[in-house]
């Protein structure tokens, strides 16, 4: 995939960084030469460009790009004036928002963007979440009594199958899949040392030191599990 990331302060940055990592090629934007030179060797092209000038937009190459990212932050005006050119400019591109505010994400929602993210709040949500299902290393809220959450395998389920452990009986969760430790090299060879889905789950499934589970349940449940576990300890 080809994008376009524009601003490249704290969440632009971690974005391309994340991108590229997953082998995308990303040219990074921005008015602050800083940031650009920072990134200038981890990206596939930097460059120092002010995106409310309709003239530099028009030089981009648009037409070989999959999605584009606005993620200016502070600059409402900026933000909103790039995108209204990138949607002129980039007609079968793939635009999504980064807003700050209830009011920007709006604008963007009455611009025609339908992809709009927020990612202060939702990761203020999602943490919030992380403390009250204590032992969840990651959560993604559905609504206000359900969530998907990322948890570390309880000590006790290590070297047991799924059928032996009743996930689903004894603690009314289900297990979507595990994510099993692996070491993988970056585009820039770097070693890297994460997790990968180990697809399909099923009872003969052996939980084994180091997985992390990825549950679905009520908020409710998910608590009281991670309660009676001991994970929050």
């Amino acid at each position: 995939m080809k994008c376009i990331v524009v601003g490249l302060g704290n969440f632009g940055s971690a974005l391309s960084l994340k991108l590229m990592e997953e082998g995308h090629e990303v040219i990074g934007v921005d008015t602050n030469e800083t940031y650009v030179n920072q990134l200038q060797d981890k990206l596939t092209h930097t460059l120092v460009m002010d995106t409310t000038n309709e003239l530099a937009i028009a030089e981009l190459p648009l037409e070989d790009t999959d999605v584009v990212i606005v993620g200016i932050g502070e600059n409402v005006g900026a933000s909103v004036t790039s995108t209204a050119l990138f949607k002129k400019y980039g007609k079968n591109v793939r635009i999504i928002g980064r807003a700050i505010s209830k009011v920007h994400e709006t604008i963007l929602e009455a611009m025609g963007v339908t992809e709009v993210v927020n990612p202060e709040s939702d990761f203020a949500h999602q943490f919030a979440n992380r403390l009250v299902v204590s032992g969840s290393v990651k959560s993604f809220v559905l609504d206000e009594n359900y969530e998907i959450s990322e948890v570390k395998v309880p000590e006790s389920f290590i070297g047991k199958t799924v059928n032996e452990v009743s996930i689903v009986d004894k603690y009314k969760v289900s297990l979507v899949t595990i994510l099993c430790q692996h070491k993988s090299k970056n585009i820039l060879g770097k070693e890297m040392e994460g997790h990968q889905v180990s697809g399909v789950v099923n009872g003969s499934t052996v939980f084994k030191e180091n997985d992390r589970l990825v549950l679905f349940g009520s908020v409710k449940a998910l608590k009281n599990m991670m309660s009676e576990l001991s994970l929050g300890d």
